[in-house]
């Protein structure tokens, strides 16, 4: 099928390429084809997620370090990609494990997120700060009270990692459906593709929501 539009988002880093494919999405029509051309692994899998949330049944091409993603709008005009288990107004996010785990209503009454923006806790002794933090996870997958979400990003992206210390706890903790999300930028930055224990990988645009939308945001 030959496209019908062209969205050329290479260059374009973090939630850039989500960003600008909502934009064009709103600007289509229900059945028309289109492709997005992206050159970071991070930015296809994000479009690709979103794409099979929204039922594009997207396809993609990969050469050189690039993606070319293939896909049919399903709704005309502003109503595209609003899917309410997305990423809000505009997209969604991530990933390979993809979808948030779900939730019960008793889950709501306690509804707080966590954000790690470090692989240590506290300032004064990086040693000092990287037991703390493991010692914060592996507590708060006791306590009854858990967050519904925890955010890693930075240097906090690095817990999730296979052989972290921290990776069992978030490991114990999406076993108990919490939202282990992983800041798919830093997984880049630090060079964590493939390496990942735990946790999701998603965008700075979910991550925005998340924190916005939040009643309450822990930062240990």
């Amino acid at each position: 099928m030959q496209h019908q539009h062209t969205l050329d988002a290479r260059g374009l880093l973090c939630p850039q390429p989500l960003i600008q494919t909502r934009r064009l999405l709103k600007t289509l029509q229900e059945g028309e084809y289109f492709q997005v051309i992206v050159d970071n692994e991070i930015a296809h899998l994000n479009l690709m997620t979103f794409f099979e949330d929204q039922g594009m049944n997207p396809e993609y091409v990969a050469e050189s370090g690039e993606w070319v993603i293939t896909a049919t709008c399903q709704t005309s005009g502003r109503q595209s990609g609003t899917k309410e288990n997305t990423a809000g107004d505009d997209v969604t996010p991530v990933t390979k494990n993809t979808q948030p785990p779900a939730r019960n209503s008793d889950d709501l009454a306690s509804d707080y997120i966590v954000v790690l923006n470090s692989d240590r806790m506290g300032l004064g002794n990086d040693d000092l700060g990287s037991i703390l933090i493991k010692g914060y996870l592996n507590t708060l997958k006791e306590i009854e009270r858990k967050p519904s979400t925890i955010i890693l990003y930075n240097g906090g992206a690095r817990l999730a990692a296979e052989g972290s210390g921290a990776d069992s706890a978030l490991q114990a903790l999406e076993a108990l459906s919490v939202d282990i999300i992983v800041c798919g930028a830093c997984v880049d930055f630090f060079e964590l593709q493939g390496k990942l224990a735990a946790g999701r990988i998603s965008n700075m645009y979910e991550i925005a929501e998340k924190i916005a939308a939040a009643g309450h945001v822990v930062y240990p």
